[in-house]
């Protein structure tokens, strides 16, 4: 008996682990540089693509598209630096903030842009990133996760359904332009509405951190 009373207090004594996104705190300076670095080649990449190979139209939906991202890994930098040098929870939170507005604001992007210009390429690896993000460690998930889910698949819903109809009423864009608003733009905007009815439900029982 009162070696399972000792158990019981030592047990009563462990504190509980910290939340997954203390965890991914960087300590080292590389992991504050790596993801930052890889998204400002992505918004390179971006503009690059929509310069050269597509046309004056793309170009302009490209440079639109990858001066947000760029500015949002300038930001996550900024962020993953303070949050380096502070190791504080405080600091760690903001990390966490930023880098969650850059993944699903990154994917939401690409996938409107992708879309305006009318192309598959780049909408359902951004809505598929979107939606792998949102379920993935469902129970350690914060509610600023869901809600940031949540309203950006419903910017993504608003933006495809806006392109259907444009789709459908404009006479003046191309044929093939037309085909991919209207033919993948409903597809993408019943996607990204249950997505945001699922996160806007489960963000009403997730926890605050």
């Amino acid at each position: 008996m009162e070696t399972r009373d000792q158990d019981d207090v030592e047990h009563d004594d462990v504190e509980p682990a910290p939340p997954s996104w203390v965890l991914r705190t960087p300590t080292r300076q590389h992991e504050v540089w790596t993801v930052p670095l890889f998204t400002v080649a992505l918004a390179v990449a971006v503009v690059i693509v929509g310069v050269v190979v597509g046309s004056a139209f793309g170009a302009i939906v490209a440079i639109v598209t990858g001066g947000p991202v760029a500015v949002g890994a300038v930001v996550l930098a900024v962020a993953g630096r303070r949050a380096f040098v502070e190791q504080s929870r405080a600091a760690s939170w903001r990390f966490h903030q930023v880098g969650v507005l850059m993944a699903f604001g990154t994917g939401t992007l690409v996938a409107l842009a992708a879309l305006t210009v009318g192309t598959l390429l780049g909408i359902f690896p951004g809505v598929l990133g979107v939606s792998i993000v949102a379920f993935s460690n469902a129970r350690s998930v914060p509610r600023f996760d869901r809600l940031v889910a949540a309203v950006t698949a419903l910017v993504l819903a608003f933006g495809a359904a806006v392109l259907v109809v444009l789709g459908l009423t404009l006479q003046t864009i191309t044929a093939d332009r037309s085909a991919v608003w209207v033919g993948a733009g409903w597809f993408v905007a019943v996607i990204a509405a249950v997505v945001a009815v699922v996160q806007f439900r489960a963000a009403a029982r997730a926890p605050r951190d």
